[in-house]
Order: C-alpha cells, then structure tokens, then sequence
C-alpha cells in the first residue's frame, strides 16, 4: 500500500491480483449479477487508488480495508437502484476458498446431488434480508472471523452474531420448505 499511495500501477496491480477474486466472489453472491459484481469490483480497486493515503494498518488489515471499500460501494449500489436479481449459476463463481473441480472416481450421481443441494442453498440466500444474506456469505464462503467482519462492516460482533444465528434459522426454514 505504501507504493500505491506513491501511485505505483504495478504495486496496485499484485493487489489486484491477489485479492480480486474474493472481493468479485463477494459481490457476486450479494448481487447475482455479473455484470454489475465486475463494474463494482472495478470500484472497488478504483476507490483503493484514490484513497490509498486513507488506509492505515494501525487499524485493521489491508483485506479487511478492502473488502469495506467493496461493501460499502455494493450496498450503495443495490440501494440506489432497482435491479431485478437474476439467478447466478454457483459454477460460475471461483472459489478460492474450497475444492473445485471433480475428484477421482467420484460417482455422477454425488457430483449431481452436491451441484442440487448448492442450487438450493444459492436460491435460499437470495431469499435472506441484505444484511443477513451479507454475513452468511463473509462468514460461510469468506471464511472470516466475526470481528474481521465487524471491522468491515462496522457492525457490532453481538448484532453480527445475532443476523448471522437469524440467517441460519431462516435458511433452515426456507430448506425444509423448499418453496423456490
């Protein structure tokens, strides 16, 4: 961060680099819509340049920096406007943070059921409230800790915990239901 503040591009480029798929992953999930999650993400790293001299690591991670940027854009974003949410095939999501591809000698029938079962899932959270849907996914998918999404979101870790128990409540509900 110190070169970018100097307006180093290839200092902001490795940045990019590393942490573009996680942040676009993010986005994606909290809108379902590609080509809004690749203006935002762009944003996102746009806002990183002009507000690189704003980040200070005394406070927090630069990921975790990051991904506040992303928020913060997103919710703006999907509060500023009406979309209509389009169904996003969970495929077309990178993860880095879990196995891709198929194992070896897996059976179809499991690589089915498993590619059902995150269909299900997938039409379950876009049912949650924004904000519940939010720390499903930086909890779930992001793997992170509920006081780096607090950092994030500025949100206590009491009321994070809470949505995120609420979340899980309302998904379960939505599952045994199957009402898509």
């Amino acid at each position: 961060m110190v070169l970018v503040c100097e307006r180093n591009t290839k200092a902001l480029k490795i940045l990019y680099d590393r942490y573009n798929k996680g942040v676009y992953n993010f986005i994606l999930r909290y809108t379902n819509n590609r080509e809004i999650s690749e203006d935002l993400l762009q944003e996102t790293f746009t806002r990183v340049w002009f507000a690189s001299h704003t980040f200070n690591p005394e406070r927090g991670s630069f990921k975790s920096w990051l991904f506040t940027i992303g928020i913060n854009i997103t919710r703006n974003e999907m509060t500023k406007k009406r979309y209509d949410y389009h169904y996003v095939d969970l495929d077309e999501i990178s993860r880095d943070d879990e196995e891709t591809g198929k194992k070896e000698n897996e059976p179809v029938e499991n690589i089915l059921e498993h590619s059902d079962l995150k269909d299900t899932i997938s039409k379950a959270l876009e049912r949650l409230n924004p904000f519940l849907k939010e720390v499903v996914i930086l909890k779930h998918y992001h793997r992170l800790k509920f006081s780096e999404i607090a950092e994030m979101t500025n949100t206590p870790e009491g009321t994070l915990k809470a949505r995120f128990h609420n979340a899980l409540g309302q998904l379960k509900k939505l599952l045994e239901t199957a009402e898509f």
